[in-house]
């Protein structure tokens, strides 16, 4: 069964939540039945604001092709991967949200287990667990206490397999991509001297 759109922005931050209802807006456009992970990455590719995916592509890409042609790749295989989603046959109201699938909430559920392992956040989230069990009503304290960050978002929409064989097709590695997200720029390039040759020895 799909989820609610209103459930699932239940469990991100505001940011990520933004990413979700532009993934919604894309699902909703092209008239599709559910608001997939595909439409996520589409969304995040569209939103200059949100432009940790693109800036993530941009550091990982393949050197031996131009990045504007990359792109233009990467656009292509994305509309040809949503063209093939189902569409809503239904009568479906213009305000009415296509829920979000399966694949889409098992990702933003991978993404809360892994923001509970990260050792920045195991025991802010171990303590706030404790101060609820000290509270008369144990059944308030879930796993949607655990506000999914944008960043976990991404790196678990690029674990889908779908997602990643669209990026495969045009060129890019989901591996890389998420190496690029969890790195920074690296300075080291730009403090390294010039190169040492034998000669110069």
């Amino acid at each position: 069964m799909p989820t609610p759109v209103t459930a699932a922005r239940q469990c991100l931050t505001p940011e990520a939540g933004k990413a979700l209802d532009e993934a919604v807006t894309v699902a909703k456009r092209r008239g599709h039945a559910q608001t997939t992970s595909l439409h996520a990455v589409s969304a995040l590719l569209s939103l200059p604001s949100s432009s940790i995916l693109r800036d993530a592509c941009c550091r990982s890409r393949n050197s031996a092709y131009s990045p504007r042609l990359q792109f233009k790749a990467l656009d292509l295989c994305l509309s040809v991967s949503l063209d093939r989603a189902p569409s809503s046959h239904n009568n479906v109201s213009s305000d009415q949200e296509p829920p979000v699938s399966n694949s889409f909430m098992a990702a933003i559920k991978r993404s809360q287990a892994n923001q509970r392992r990260h050792p920045d956040n195991f025991h802010f989230y171990h303590q706030q667990q404790q101060q609820q069990q000290q509270l008369q009503n144990q059944q308030t304290f879930s796993v949607s206490a655990v506000k999914v960050e944008l960043q976990h978002l991404v790196l678990s929409i690029l674990d889908d397999p779908v997602v990643s064989r669209v990026f495969a097709e045009a060129g890019f590695r989901s591996s890389e991509i998420k190496i690029a997200i969890l790195r920074p720029l690296p300075n080291l390039f730009r403090s390294r001297g010039p190169p040492v040759f034998l000669c110069n020895l």
